[in-house]
């Protein structure tokens, strides 16, 4: 791959930088005089997955609802209550770089914050990039309102994890650069002077394991609530769409965090909870590596395929969607979440048919389900990772020929990864790359995916805690 420009630097030194979105959200889609709770918009989100999850089943990032794929609404219109689509840089907007501030904050609705305020906000954000860039825990209670102890219990578990979680695998998931910027979707003053601020931050990321190859998050809203204490802004609540925070709120997303009985013990056992899913499911990676690679399915395997898959073409297509979606097919990003959706495509536009014939079918050729031999409708194999998963491991005869619960080092181009933990498994992304160390052994993928959008990101640097490789062979 050819290695992106991102050597914008602010006077920091810092790599900072570039994004793609506007539009948003108002803040009366979250709800008003809910600061220290998790935006009110987020419970929505995860009711239309709970909802609708058996429909898209794809609930974005290992447990969680979409991490931040929204639709482009100006600031001033009423926002969905569900995300739709990566947020969008404002179009025609010129970059506003503020050398007090750490990052680049771009297009319209400046106005809208002080400078205080901006630089309470881009404090976290540098503090947090640190954080992902170094693997180290950096002190956050100084970011937040001394009164909001459940907000940083909260956080600093959620960082506490994704810490963990990269520094378990065998890639050096350290950053060696990152560029970030950020754009207001909008503000609301509450009557208590305190401030609702929403934003939403394109990145893009150069890890240790691979520097030469540039990975993309497209764009995904963060939520601040900020609330002026001795003399200067703090926080006194924040979200942001992204699986590591939706994966540690599971369980209290209608809860106020300073009304928890006891957060940190709440959201440490959380922590431990999914950093010991982390490591059984590092373990049953060892032990397959151990026993010479052979899948955990007991089916025998089947005769070779009779036509062979285009994994470039399956790859060139996914790297063309992760952000713009193609307006032949339905956008369920609002409906649960479009990563199902989007890996059939990318199987289709390599050379994998739809599949009517059989007790196991997979196709689109409209919104409405329905399971019959016509061409007519959607199965659920082609939009919900359970379904699917099903249909790859049954499917005999006519159709896609793939091999479940491969061996995780085995992977190629074009292959799936199905993501998410041992009870719920959620989300599933398509290989993109393969990263193989000194020694030509695999040590880790980089993937695409939508909902949450990613191009080129280590799969091992995912939020989701237990992953599983889904070969494809071919078809028949």
């Amino acid at each position: 791959m050819g290695r992106t420009d991102i050597s914008e630097r602010n006077g920091s030194g810092r790599a900072y930088a570039a994004g793609r979105g506007a539009g948003g959200r108002s803040a009366a889609a979250r709800g008003k005089g809910r600061r220290r709770r998790f935006p009110c918009v987020v419970r929505l989100c995860l009711a239309g997955v709970w909802i609708i999850g058996l429909l898209a089943g794809c609930a974005g990032t290992g447990g969680n609802a979409p991490a931040g794929n929204v639709a482009a609404v100006p600031p001033e219109t009423e926002a969905p209550s569900e995300p739709e689509s990566s947020p969008k840089d404002p179009e025609g907007s010129e970059p506003v770089k503020e050398p007090v501030h750490h990052g680049v904050l771009i297009g319209g609705n400046r106005e809208l914050l002080t400078d205080e305020q901006m630089e309470a906000i881009f404090n976290y954000m540098d503090r947090y990039y640190e954080t992902l860039a170094s693997l180290e825990m950096k002190e956050l209670s100084d970011l937040f309102a001394s009164s909001v102890a459940g907000q940083i219990a909260f956080h600093e578990n959620a960082w506490e994890y994704m810490i963990g979680m990269r520094r378990m695998q065998e890639a050096d998931l350290r950053l060696d650069e990152y560029l970030y910027r950020m754009w207001i979707l909008g503000v609301e003053e509450q009557e208590d002077g305190s401030v609702d601020v929403d934003m939403a931050e394109q990145s893009l990321q150069r890890f240790a394991m691979m520097p030469e190859v540039t990975s993309v998050y497209p764009g995904y809203w963060h939520d601040f609530q900020l609330v002026r204490e001795n003399g200067r802004w703090v926080l006194s609540g924040h979200m942001q769409w992204e699986g590591t925070f939706w994966n540690m709120m599971k369980g209290y997303q209608d809860e106020d965090t300073e009304l928890l009985s006891d957060p940190e013990r709440i959201f440490g056992d959380r922590k431990r909870l999914l950093l010991s899913q982390v490591e059984d499911d590092l373990e049953k990676r060892r032990q397959q590596a151990a026993e010479g690679g052979e899948p955990s399915q007991t089916t025998e395997p089947e005769p070779a395929p009779l036509h062979e898959y285009d994994r470039e073409a399956a790859v060139a297509y996914a790297r063309a969607h992760v952000d713009e979606r193609s307006g032949e097919w339905h956008d369920y990003s609002g409906e649960g979440g479009n990563c199902q959706n989007f890996v059939s495509q990318c199987l289709l536009a390599g050379g994998i048919p739809m599949d009517t014939d059989g007790p196991e079918r997979w196709k689109w050729y409209g919104e409405a389900l329905s399971d019959t031999s016509e061409e007519a409708g959607c199965t659920l194999s082609w939009i919900n990772v359970d379904y699917f998963y099903a249909y790859a491991r049954d499917n005999r005869g006519s159709g896609l020929a793939a091999q479940t619960d491969a061996a995780f080092d085995s992977g190629q181009p074009g292959d799936l990864i199905m993501m998410g933990t041992p009870e719920d498994w959620n989300h599933m992304v398509i290989i993109s790359e393969v990263v193989k160390d000194e020694n030509g052994r695999t040590i880790d993928y980089m993937i695409c995916s939508n909902t949450t959008d990613v191009q080129d990101f280590p799969a091992s640097a995912y939020p989701s805690p237990c992953r599983s490789l889904i070969r494809i062979l071919g078809w028949n």
